[in-house]
């Protein structure tokens, strides 16, 4: 039987792992930072394994959702200690192409394979095991990656060789970011003069172009910053930080022209005012 790892036990990868752990499809050892965070996953059947270099010593698939490619790196260190031949570790991280090949190519130094298997949907289709799933080099994956993937999604795409996966995620990621920021400069706007944003969403869902992402979104643009407190503020202060580092890898993909990175940049700098964190004026 496949025994598994999970590096990295985030919002996402908690609830990635935490579903893996009720499928029984094999014994399931995690590792992270945060102590809270193992003790919550292991609550829901997987086992503590007190540090990255047990994970590597035990599993033969590793996942890992970690927020850089420096956390890649790091990751790669212990399983490099351990040096397992056909282990496979799985990125489940938005990163660059490049990063995705550069741990393909180490660990392919001791026979170890590295796939992108990048995740949209949020967390609660990771508890269901619902996301979409962005795979690069999935048809050279052996079984029971395919196997563990369709247990973390309903929905698994074949974006093409490794890296491909990183990329796919990475262009998602603007369309998500440019159409939130669409909504509340729509939603300013309309209020601004005078007129009814639900009315504006109504008129979007029935012309087919309202989203159902952009949808659940849709809750935060009626919040004033001041309404955003406590842990609520710090989660979305979160959020902003990774539309962010998501979109700062988009203005390295594929060497786009200037004129492509500058809209991308000004996606950018309005992150912390499409999630209300500040206003539009201060952005």
């Amino acid at each position: 039987m496949t025994t598994y790892g999970y590096v990295g036990l985030g919002m996402m990868g908690s609830a990635m792992c935490g579903h893996l752990a009720g499928a029984n499809l094999g014994e399931v050892l995690i590792h992270d930072l945060v102590e809270r965070r193992v003790e919550r996953v292991v609550e829901l059947g997987a086992i503590a394994a007190g540090s990255n270099q047990a994970v590597a010593e035990a599993a033969d698939i590793v996942s890992t959702c970690v927020p850089a490619a420096q956390h890649i790196e790091a990751v790669i260190d212990d399983l490099e200690l351990v040096a397992k031949p056909g282990q496979v570790l799985l990125i489940h991280s938005t990163v660059h192409p490049a990063t995705i090949r550069a741990a393909q190519a180490r660990m392919a130094t001791w026979g170890g394979h590295v796939f992108d298997a990048c995740v949209a949907g949020g967390n609660e289709a990771a508890r269901e095991g619902q996301l979409a799933i962005f795979a690069g080099g999935l048809s050279d994956a052996p079984d029971a990656v395919h196997e563990l993937l369709d247990v973390f999604g309903s929905k698994v795409i074949d974006a093409g060789p490794v890296g491909a996966g990183a990329a796919l995620k990475i262009g998602v990621n603007v369309m998500t970011y440019a159409q939130f920021a669409a909504a509340a400069i729509a939603h300013d706007g309309v209020a601004a003069s005078g007129g009814n944003p639900q009315a504006l969403l109504e008129a979007w869902r029935h012309t087919g172009m309202l989203g159902a992402l952009t949808e659940n979104f849709s809750g935060m643009l009626g919040l004033a910053p001041a309404e955003l407190t406590g842990g609520f503020r710090e989660m979305i202060e979160t959020q902003v930080g990774i539309g962010e580092k998501d979109l700062e890898l988009a203005t390295e993909l594929g060497d786009p022209p200037e004129a492509v990175i500058d809209v991308v940049r000004s996606i950018q700098r309005l992150m912390p005012a499409v999630y209300r964190t500040i206003t539009m004026e201060e952005a």
